[in-house]
């Protein structure tokens, strides 16, 4: 994948594309100094590369009428790898999980959860160590306002030509 990304203006088509995602290829191929039949192909190309994992469209919380975000900080009871995967595995199956990340400190996954309410949170927490997983503990942090999110990455930061 490295060898693509050091391909002409692969950093500039991945930054714009993560300022917009819906931008037409001939403005791409503006905005990147490239003929629209060289920058036509180059998207594709990084996605194939696995450059980019997919597209997507960010919905405002307020379309859905309350729902509520809960950061949760998960500990599990042990920490075999097949314990892990048994989790991770059955968190990407779940879809009110919408990010989890594994890290290292004091606990082991942290998990941005939505839900219609708190009640209805509770329940899914309750149900989550009910079915299996390996939860020892968990703690919810309730999400009051979004000050920033689903920021792009700054590829500025990551450059190495």
């Amino acid at each position: 994948m490295k060898s693509k990304l050091n391909t002409v203006r692969a950093w500039d088509i991945l930054s714009e594309l993560q300022a917009d995602g819906r931008i037409s290829k001939s403005e791409l191929a503006k905005r990147v100094h490239l003929s629209a039949s060289a920058c036509s192909p180059r998207p594709r190309i990084l996605e194939t590369g696995g450059a980019i994992e997919g597209c997507y469209i960010w919905l405002s919380p307020s379309l859905t009428g309350g729902v509520i975000f809960v950061m949760v900080e998960v500990v599990l009871d042990r920490h075999r790898l097949e314990d892990q995967r048994h989790f991770e595995t059955a968190i990407h199956a779940t879809p009110e999980v919408l990010d989890c990340w594994a890290i290292g400190g004091r606990i082991d996954y942290l998990m941005r959860v939505a839900a219609p309410s708190m009640a209805a949170y509770q329940d899914f927490m309750e149900g989550l160590r009910q079915v299996g997983l390996g939860i020892d503990q968990y703690y919810s942090l309730i999400v009051t306002k979004s000050v920033k999110s689903n920021s792009p990455i700054p590829l500025s930061a990551s450059r190495q030509r």
